[in-house]
């Protein structure tokens, strides 16, 4: 599940490479050192004359409900599986990576093999809840927040990624936690052990 719903402020259009038209936008951005977050929006079909060229006037505020490909967005609702725990950095927040599933998209060249990453992170105690049942391969919902990060690197060069925040609260783990599933497969085990080291009583005469 990849689910988008913001409100942004149209920029104008713009060409991709691949010569595919696209609407540009920017969310605004929150916090004390605000950055606006671009976004690109791919008219479809469904969508009708709502993004045909031209019908918005630049720096018009839009209303977008749509779906996340490889450019992400603000209210996001996904559902996957833990793609990766990277090391964490402070202890107060925890980072993970999540893999998605989404419909094939022929004019970005999405299929249904493709899976889609997206950086998480939680602080507080939902970074607790994170650091306690979240493991590689764990399923998970949740709810949250998309926030565009820049800067410069020792080169001297401008980077920037975007991340997911988690809402507080706004999540659920699906599966067995990892530590019962190990004492299960434990207890599993011994029982596993303990009938074959038993051994049927034979008679030894027969009484008829």
């Amino acid at each position: 599940m990849n689910l988008i719903v913001c409100c942004a402020i149209y920029k104008g259009d713009a060409v991709t490479e691949r010569g595919l038209r696209t609407m540009s936008f920017q969310i605004p951005g929150t916090g004390k050192k605000p950055l606006n977050i671009p976004i690109s929006l791919l008219p479809s079909y469904a969508a009708g004359e709502t993004t045909a060229p031209s019908v918005f006037a630049e720096d018009t505020n839009i209303l977008i409900n749509g779906r996340l490909y490889p450019i992400k967005l603000n209210q996001l609702a996904l559902a996957g599986g833990v793609g990766f725990i990277g090391k964490q950095k402070r202890e107060d927040a925890f980072n993970f990576g999540l893999m998605c599933q989404a419909p094939p998209q022929k004019s970005i060249g999405h299929t249904w093999q493709d899976s889609l990453g997206f950086r998480i992170e939680s602080w507080g105690n939902d970074a607790e809840r994170m650091k306690k049942f979240l493991f590689v391969g764990r399923q998970l919902s949740l709810g949250g927040v998309l926030r565009f990060e820049a800067w410069k690197d020792k080169d001297g060069n401008l980077r920037s990624t975007y991340k997911v925040k988690v809402r507080s609260q706004q999540y659920s783990f699906f599966g067995k936690n990892q530590k019962d599933e190990e004492v299960i497969n434990k207890i599993d085990k011994e029982i596993k052990d303990l009938v074959s080291d038993k051994q049927d009583p034979v008679a030894d005469e027969v009484p008829f």
